[in-house]
């Protein structure tokens, strides 16, 4: 609260001559009802026209200067009276301390006025402390009021600027989510034409036969391009198709095992997760007929598990780590879990994190 009091100003000077009016129109009959003496000795003549006139100038003077002063009180007691652990006993304690201010105030005030003038001093006395008393309570409401305004309207702002950020994070993040999605398709693409490339020169029956089973695989990414999420089953029906291009290309020197039993599987995997994680492990680790590298892919509690050999190749083509980054950062936009990657001396193991069907988190959009 104490911040947001450092940011409050008061509104302008023509905004508060209101308070001057009221202080007026409520000080003359309170002054007339605690001092009926007065009244009758304006009646008997008491006083001059020109008195009179000198007197509403001095009244007004008096509580224009009054309720600037007070106001004035009002904005040091706003900074300087702690609100945030006891609020009410601070409020009752800026009350009382600008009740204070306001009448030691006020005392000046007659004083200036008993040596303007003699008679009726004790009527201006009066009139003072009736004015003063007046104004602490008229500019207690107003600059209360006018600070709930401004806290009010900065909690709209605050909340408004939230709400702003929160669809720009949103914004930003399905923006990282498509350009991280897009940088699946020309790494896939550019490594399988390689295949077909050699393929073609090789034999042409199996080019056209690698062809038809590329472009299904293709299919299905193009399909899938827009959606953050596909069911289990659907993304092992693609990395089958995968798998038997990887086939036509290494033969006996991968093994890849997939457990039946993940078809059973209800949730949801990041689109070409599985395909993105085998091509890393065949890309990253050493293979041949003789020894060849081992795929398994399979449950492993509330995870799908992508484990494979660990051979690396030679270190000029070590792995960057990207295609594993890409896919943390994927899973951490759409459900803010990250995959858990566990290497010991023979294997290396990713744990992809299953996505429930029914998951619903406030960035998650399916």
């Amino acid at each position: 609260m104490e911040k947001a009091i450092e940011g409050y100003k008061f509104d302008r000077l023509r905004n508060r001559l209101p308070l001057v009016v009221a202080v007026i129109l409520l000080s003359y009959p309170l002054s007339f009802i605690i001092d009926k003496k007065y009244i009758m000795w304006i009646l008997g003549g008491g006083m001059t026209l020109t008195e009179c006139l000198a007197d509403f100038g001095l009244t007004l003077l008096s509580s224009f200067l009054l309720v600037e002063i007070s106001v004035f009180y009002c904005k040091k007691l706003l900074r300087y009276v702690p609100f945030s652990r006891k609020p009410y006993r601070s409020l009752f304690v800026y009350a009382v301390l600008l009740l204070a201010l306001n009448n030691l105030t006020a005392v000046a005030f007659s004083w200036l006025t008993g040596l303007i003038y003699e008679d009726g001093a004790s009527f201006f006395h009066q009139m003072m402390y009736t004015i003063s008393s007046i104004v602490t309570f008229i500019s207690y409401v107003y600059t209360n009021a006018r600070y709930m305004e401004f806290v009010i309207d900065s909690e709209n702002q605050k909340k408004k600027l939230e709400i702003n950020l929160l669809k720009e994070k949103e914004h930003t993040a399905q923006m990282q989510l498509e350009v991280m999605k897009a940088q699946i398709d020309p790494h896939f693409m550019f490594n399988n034409f390689s295949i077909l490339s050699e393929l073609i020169v090789e034999d042409r029956a199996l080019a056209e036969r690698f062809l038809e089973n590329l472009s299904s695989v293709y299919r299905y990414v193009i399909q899938n391009l827009k959606r953050d999420t596909v069911p289990i089953s659907e993304e092992l029906v693609f990395l089958r198709s995968y798998i038997y291009l990887i086939g036509m290309r290494y033969e006996d020197a991968i093994r890849i095992d997939v457990d039946e039993r993940l078809e059973h599987i209800n949730g949801q995997v990041p689109p070409v997760s599985f395909q993105l994680l085998v091509e890393n492990a065949i890309k990253h680790n050493q293979l041949s007929v003789r020894q060849p590298l081992h795929i398994r892919i399979f449950q492993e509690g509330n995870y799908i598990v992508v484990e494979n050999d660990l051979r690396p190749v030679s270190s000029e083509l070590s792995s960057t780590g990207i295609g594993q980054r890409n896919i943390a950062e994927r899973y951490f936009l759409l459900c803010k879990e990250k995959p858990i990657i566990e290497k010991s001396e023979h294997t290396y193991t990713v744990k992809l994190p299953i996505i429930p069907n029914d998951y619903e988190h406030p960035d998650y959009r399916r």
